[in-house]
């Protein structure tokens, strides 16, 4: 019976120490097992990727990191050695051995976050349907994103789009986390509010009839926006003879970053308020090279501790060269931001004021008025007087004192020392960085060698008719022509270029002809045929239409004494018509940034099929008497007064030729002369409303005619706004005679050439 219970009770001791072995099996299997959990799966051992390290946090587990990477919505949860989380959206690293990936997360044994030179993906559950997210699109506010719609489409009630923030230029709280709802049927979005310059991650997140179908992600940028707030005034605190002290104050930017601050040196005339025009900023060369105040003299960085510097002191900066200042020149000192970012780069200046200058440093420069002479005169009068007062009242106390004191009389010999300061001159040699490569002839046959070679003809494909010289300009004479090739015979303008143009003007002409070689062919311009080359002579060759559009205005005009209830030879829609085709001509000038500089109706050519052209290049062609046309008259008044030409200038102009085609050719500002246009546009004088251009119309050429170049609008919404009114030409404009109706006279005399 012991026997028995020894044999009985040895079992069951048996049985629970293999029963207590068995349980320390399954707690180091646990031990040694990863733990998927039932919302998230593990990926894989991938290789460490350095970029995702950049931007981590701590996770004592998997279950932490998937939790923050859900917060912020991304697809993966990664994790390093050191209990590193990362979140993202792709697998771009290559997979390891699994084995590799054998570091234990330190909250939780049983799970694996990374290894060395490894990294553990885990998916956070969260993808599904939509598919293949991506972005089409994106501007300063917006990111639009596309998604290929699933097979389970019916199954989507709406898409819930969300935005959070990743990283921002910004300095203070922007909204961090936006939502939109989406209706069920759309695979595309646009989202809006964003911030410039920011990355956000985006997820579409799909929802069924009870619970979430799924949802995709992509990282998404918005494009940098201008410098904002404006970058702080520069003060002026020392001047001499050619330089300015100024002292440079640093800036933030929250819509992007700041690379590099821009010094821009503005010269001040009281005539005229010469209004600045980023467009047509550049360096100390081409602004004298155009006529232009104002140009780009430095380019520094600098950090957040304000400091000095010289404007005028001969030297480079970020190759802009800071020219000395002429003497006595009244200036302003306009401070840029310069934002670079992924290709795009944004600027945006500071308004320069009077208050800048030192009142103790300058205030002779601010006082002066050209239009006043006689009120400064005055007042250096006043001041030279009371020195004078002051000295002599001096003078009077110290002889006084002298004669009542003195026992002897003063030698007449007195010792003299003349001083006087010294001025050092540094001569700084300075070429301009735009066309200092070679001389004229090297840089325009390195122009001719990227021409195609269908647009380079030998010299005796071309005949010049040499006695026809139909204009004369600054590059030399234009005259007609015939262009043989092997396909047809062609009419032609050639434009005979003179060897003897001055170096300013070379200059010129390289750019212009840049310009005209580098934009693309366009159906309202005159084709540009090519080139023809000697040792001796250089032809460019444009195609040649004989009628003018003022020869074609003025012959439309139906005088008086014909039985005809109309006064025009064509109809309302086809003016309005040309007015819209040469605004969409000056829109492609825009937007590949070339100034026209002589748009009038002298320029501007009709097809056999009235159909507009508009020439481009070189001299103006005469009238039909033959005479040089002075384009004065169509020119904005800052281009009148300082040659200032941009495209600001070629609005005002397009704004006279659609006058001139409303009125049959009518002379611009008939009762005035030349020389007197400048002073008389400024006084606000403007070309006269007929009584058949109507108030919509007219106001349009009034927006084009206004003083300030930057309150003129740009030809896009003035193509924009004539393609309204083609709709409905008559309420525009009537060619209809009505009783005491006056037509503007066309008085060719006025528009000649040096015309007294």
């Amino acid at each position: 019976m012991f026997g028995c219970f020894f044999v009985f009770s040895s079992k069951n001791k048996l049985k629970r120490l293999l029963l207590l072995f068995w349980q320390i099996i399954r707690i180091i299997n646990a031990e040694t097992s990863l733990d998927l959990g039932d919302d998230y799966s593990y990926i894989g051992c991938l290789e460490e990727n350095m970029q995702l390290l950049q931007q981590t946090a701590f996770a004592g587990s998997v279950n932490q990191c998937i939790e923050i990477c859900e917060h912020t919505f991304f697809r993966y949860a990664v994790l390093s050695p050191g209990d590193k989380c990362t979140c993202s959206n792709h697998l771009d690293a290559a997979e390891l051995d699994r084995s590799l990936c054998n570091t234990r997360c330190s909250r939780r044994k049983n799970q694996i976050c990374g290894g060395v030179g490894a990294q553990s993906y885990y998916t956070t559950g969260l993808a599904g349907f939509p598919k293949d997210l991506r972005i089409t699109n994106k501007s300063e506010n917006s990111i639009e994103v596309r998604w290929t719609k699933s097979s389970q489409q019916e199954q989507v009630t709406s898409f819930i789009i969300k935005a959070v923030v990743i990283k921002t230029f910004a300095t203070y709280a922007i909204l961090n986390k936006l939502e939109w709802t989406v209706d069920r049927n759309e695979d595309h979005f646009e989202l809006n509010s964003l911030h410039p310059g920011t990355e956000y991650n985006i997820s579409v997140n799909a929802l069924c009839v009870s619970e979430d179908c799924g949802s995709d992600f992509v990282i998404g940028e918005t494009d940098i926006g201008d410098p904002d707030p404006l970058p702080r005034e520069p003060k002026i605190v020392n001047r001499t003879e050619t330089t300015l002290t100024v002292e440079l104050l640093p800036s933030i930017n929250n819509n992007g970053p700041i690379s590099f601050y821009r010094i821009v040196v503005q010269f001040v005339d009281d005539i005229i308020n010469q209004q600045f025009n980023e467009e047509l900023l550049g360096n100390y060369n081409r602004s004298r090279l155009d006529g232009i105040p104002y140009y780009i003299t430095a380019e520094l960085r600098f950090s957040n501790m304000s400091q000095d510097f010289h404007v005028g002191d001969g030297f480079f900066y970020r190759r802009f060269y800071n020219a000395p200042l002429p003497p006595k020149a009244h200036v302003h000192i306009i401070l840029g931001i310069v934002s670079s970012y992924n290709g795009i780069t944004k600027i945006k200046y500071a308004q320069a004021t009077h208050e800048q200058h030192n009142p103790l440093g300058i205030i002779f420069y601010d006082m002066i008025d050209d239009q006043q002479p006689s009120q400064f005169a005055l007042i250096v009068a006043c001041i030279i007087f009371g020195i004078l007062v002051i000295f002599s009242i001096l003078a009077y106390g110290i002889l006084h004192y002298n004669t009542r004191n003195r026992r002897q009389r003063l030698s007449d010999t007195h010792e003299l020392t003349v001083q006087t300061p010294t001025l050092e001159v540094e001569n700084s040699a300075f070429t301009s960085d735009e066309y200092s490569r070679g001389n004229f002839k090297t840089q325009l046959n390195g122009m001719i060698d990227h021409l195609d070679s269908s647009q380079k003809f030998p010299r005796n494909a071309l005949r010049l008719n040499v006695n026809n010289v139909i204009g004369k300009g600054k590059f030399g004479e234009l005259v007609t022509g015939k262009l043989y090739t092997d396909v047809d015979t062609y009419n032609c303008q050639v434009h005979v270029i003179c060897d003897d143009m001055e170096t300013e003007t070379q200059s010129i002409f390289l750019k212009e002809f840049s310009q005209i070689i580098n934009l693309m062919p366009h159906d309202k311009f005159l084709n540009f045929y090519g080139i023809s080359a000697t040792p001796d002579w250089f032809y460019i060759i444009f195609e040649n239409l004989p009628l003018t559009l003022k020869t074609k205005l003025v012959e439309s005009r139906i005088p008086y004494n014909m039985d005809n209830h109309r006064f025009s030879g064509f109809s309302e829609e086809l003016a309005i018509r040309w007015i819209y085709e040469i605004a969409t001509a000056m829109e492609y000038l825009e937007v590949n940034k070339v100034v026209h500089k002589k748009l009038s109706s002298y320029s501007i050519f009709l097809t056999e099929n009235d159909k507009i052209k508009v020439s481009l290049f070189g001299a103006t062609k005469n009238n039909d008497a033959g005479k040089s046309i002075d384009i004065i008259r169509w020119m904005a008044p800052e281009v009148i007064r300082f040659q200032h030409y941009s495209i600001k200038g070629d609005v005002w102009s397009f704004a006279c030729v659609a006058w001139e085609i409303c009125t049959l050719g009518a002379t611009l500002y008939a009762n005035v002369v030349s020389g007197d246009l400048f002073t008389q546009i400024k006084n606000g004088l403007r070309p006269e409303q007929p009584s058949f251009i109507f108030n919509d119309l007219y106001q349009l050429f009034l927006n084009c005619w206004q003083v300030e170049p930057n309150e003129r609008p740009e030809f896009e919404e003035i193509a924009f706004n004539i393609r309204q009114i083609l709709t409905s030409p008559r309420h525009a404009l009537s060619y209809d005679r009505q009783e005491g109706l006056t037509i503007p006279y066309y008085l060719p005399l006025l528009e000649i050439q040096n015309y007294e």
